[in-house]
């Protein structure tokens, strides 16, 4: 087994600048991190700057190296039994070295070079990137016992730290290798409409590969027991920055994405202190960070925390307490976390967005989270096999225009096998548009051909009739649903149940004309549910998720829960529950494990400290086991179950009784987050 398999992970990254090693105390360091609990450090070793007394003549050296040296801050990490890993960045070189070798750049169409204060960025397709940083990592492995390695900023670097885009790299080495592998030309600017892009972007992924697997293979001939970001663990960041949108699940949805259902991938989610690029040492709320702690843990993450230069020097402490509290908290309780696997039945595929706010996924993970219905996440990109889909009852995938037909088949394929397929917007109609004639790729969707794709649309809406107000119970009393401005007309095939009608364009203005006549009524649907083998798929044809994300109506979340509970057959665990609180359920060995995460506290772009809630009540079916279910017999006529045992660790005190065929559980209080044990099974939920 590695060092890395079933650690406690409790990582604290220390980006160190130069001045950090002026007066670097290596015993000080460690003892900043054991007060936290630390387990894993990363901090800077080499690439734009060593940290230690290189021996390459292209590989600056700090010019502050007179504290303590890097080496013995890792051996005096190691005594203090905390693992240390070597944050390297090969995307950028200071521009006296690009003066010496011009051609390791990265260049614009324009031909002229990207320089940011002074360094200049490169390209992995160079030969400072494919050869002369691996001589780095090298020398820095052979000289300094490190446990793991980090290379920061990999792959084609075309934005800057002020979220300046430069396009595509044109240097000679990418030109002459796109030419001779394509027959053409690099596009001037990455976009999907040009035919050149497709190809462009399998070239970035070729390039990339390469480099990086270069790189692992370096490492690997140092040592198999260094641990290496994106092999042995994924590093993965919830930040925020001037002027970026605030994702109050941005913790929760990381980890869930990289550890994986059966949460047995090791996930280093950082929570950024500091608030972007500009404001490096000012940091982000209190509240906030210690929310993204509790929500790593609560998915199977990491305690991470990430800040600039060290702990002893940083000015801004606001969040340390925070952090402390949770790092506190696992170390007490690590054994409980090893090895608990996801019971959720739903599985939420992201689409491939290029590192952007996908704007309508993020609405279903508001409405799932938000309706206390547990779900996985996974990448579109990963979706290799239908034994992924293991377990699932249910798979989302929103707005995903780009479906291969592999993914087509093995998503139809789970279908076929009693599966619930939820599809939104424009999946796999990119293709259904480029060549209509053609049968559509997703089978299970029962769309027979594109009518019409509508956009701009203004005062379009749903309307929930009389024979559809049985399956939408929560629009009864708000049977007008908006749509947004994206609406996808299509002919479904026989056998397609047809729910909800589109009211089209009408007056929203003066008021004295609002109104719709019965012309207006499209008949075409909002909702449709085609019987596909065995299963069945759902289909939206708006985005029903972004309106959601932007607008934050309730009539949009009500619709919502209605398609996810009366079509696809989704179990709200805490239906009576504040929508304020995610709650996840999963299972190690015969223990039913539930978390709670309090997220009252997140108001606007704002995080507070939350409210505790009371008297919370939690829904877990049980599982059908006759020695959970037996009546014990007690004095007089009286009988009772033999209830399972369950216990709350983080201050709450929590009951159980059965009704019907769940376990009801009773919490009677939530501050900021709660972990219970329910020994005995439950079904997957």
């Amino acid at each position: 087994m590695h060092w890395w398999e079933n650690y406690p992970w409790r990582m604290i990254q220390t980006n160190l600048r130069e001045i950090d090693m002026e007066d670097m105390d290596a015993k000080k360091y460690v003892a900043d991190l054991q007060a936290f609990g630390a387990t894993v450090v990363t901090l800077n070793a080499a690439g734009i700057i060593a940290s230690y007394d290189t021996e390459l003549e292209d590989q600056p050296r700090c010019r502050y190296l007179h504290g303590d040296t890097l080496q013995t801050v890792v051996e005096e990490c190691h005594k203090a039994g905390i693992k240390v890993i070597a944050r390297m960045d090969f995307s950028k070189i200071l521009y006296e070295v690009y003066e010496k070798h011009p051609n390791w750049a990265y260049r614009r169409a324009d031909g002229q070079i990207v320089n940011y204060n002074g360094y200049v960025h490169t390209c992995p397709n160079s030969d400072y990137q494919q050869n002369y940083s691996l001589e780095i990592v090298k020398e820095v492995l052979h000289k300094i016992p490190f446990d793991g390695v980090f290379c920061n900023m990999s792959g084609f670097l075309v934005v800057d730290y002020d979220y300046v885009f430069h396009g595509p790299c044109h240097c000679e080495n990418c030109k002459r290798l796109f030419k001779e592998l394509y027959g053409a030309e690099i596009p001037m600017k990455e976009d999907p409409r040009d035919p050149a892009y497709k190809m462009y972007a399998m070239f970035k992924a070729e390039s990339t590969r390469k480099q990086k697997m270069n790189l692992h293979r370096t490492i690997r001939d140092v040592s198999p027991e260094i641990a290496i970001n994106g092999v042995d663990y994924v590093r993965i960041e919830s930040n925020s920055d001037v002027g970026i949108e605030k994702w109050a699940y941005s913790a929760s949805s990381n980890a869930r994405i990289i550890s994986g259902p059966k949460r047995d991938r090791v996930v280093d989610s950082a929570a950024v202190d500091f608030h972007g690029f500009r404001y490096r040492d000012t940091s982000v709320s209190p509240a906030q960070m210690e929310l993204r702690q509790w929500q790593n843990l609560a998915n199977s993450g990491s305690c991470s925390i990430y800040i600039m230069g060290r702990l002893d020097t940083h000015k801004d402490i606001s969040s340390f307490a925070g952090t402390k509290k949770v790092f506190r908290f696992h170390k007490e309780h690590e054994a409980l976390y090893r090895g608990i696997e996801s019971t959720a039945e739903v599985m939420l595929i992201h689409r491939n967005m290029m590192g952007r706010f996908d704007h309508e996924t993020f609405g279903w993970i508001r409405a799932l989270t938000e309706s206390h219905i547990p779900f996985d996440e996974m990448r579109h990109s990963e979706l290799k096999s239908v034994e992924q889909l293991s377990g699932k009852k249910i798979a989302i995938l929103c707005d995903a225009k780009q479906l291969n037909a592999q993914q087509a088949e093995l998503l139809d394929a789970f279908v076929e096998n009693g599966g619930i397929m939820l599809v939104t917007g424009d999946t796999g109609l990119q293709a259904a548009m480029q060549k209509p004639q053609e049968p559509f790729v997703l089978k299970c969707m029962g769309v027979e051909r594109i009518v019409e794709k509508k956009t701009k649309l203004r005062s379009s809406t749903l309307f929930v009739d009389g024979t559809d107000k049985e399956l939408f119970p929560h629009c009864v009393d708000a049977p007008y649903i908006a749509i947004g401005e994206e609406f996808v007309m299509a002919d479904f095939k026989e056998g397609t149940q047809r729910y909800l009608n589109l009211i089209g364009e009408h007056p929203y203005g003066p008021p004295e004309i609002c109104y719709y006549t019965e012309a207006d009524m499209t008949g075409h649907p909002g909702v449709t549910v085609y019987p596909y083998g065995k299963g069945k798929g759902v289909y939206l044809p708006w985005m029903a998720g972004a309106f959601y994300y932007t607008e934050g109506l309730q009539n949009t979340l009500n619709i919502m829960q209605d398609v996810l509970c009366s079509l696809c057959g989704a179990s709200q665990i805490a239906p009576e529950l504040s929508p304020m609180v995610e709650v996840n359920v999963g299972k190690k060995e015969n223990m039913t494990i539930i978390q709670l995460v309090n997220t009252s506290g997140v108001f606007s772009n704002s995080f507070f400290p939350p409210i505790p809630i009371y008297d919370i009540e939690l829904h877990i079916p049980v599982e059908a086991r006759e020695s959970l279910l037996e009546p014990k017999s007690m004095e007089g006529d009286d009988t009772m179950l033999n209830l399972p045992c369950v216990h709350a660790y983080n201050g709450g005190t929590v009951s159980v009784k059965k009704a019907g065929k769940e376990w009801i559980l009773t919490l009677d209080k939530l501050s900021a987050y709660e972990i219970i044990t329910m020994e005995g099974g439950v079904k997957d939920v």
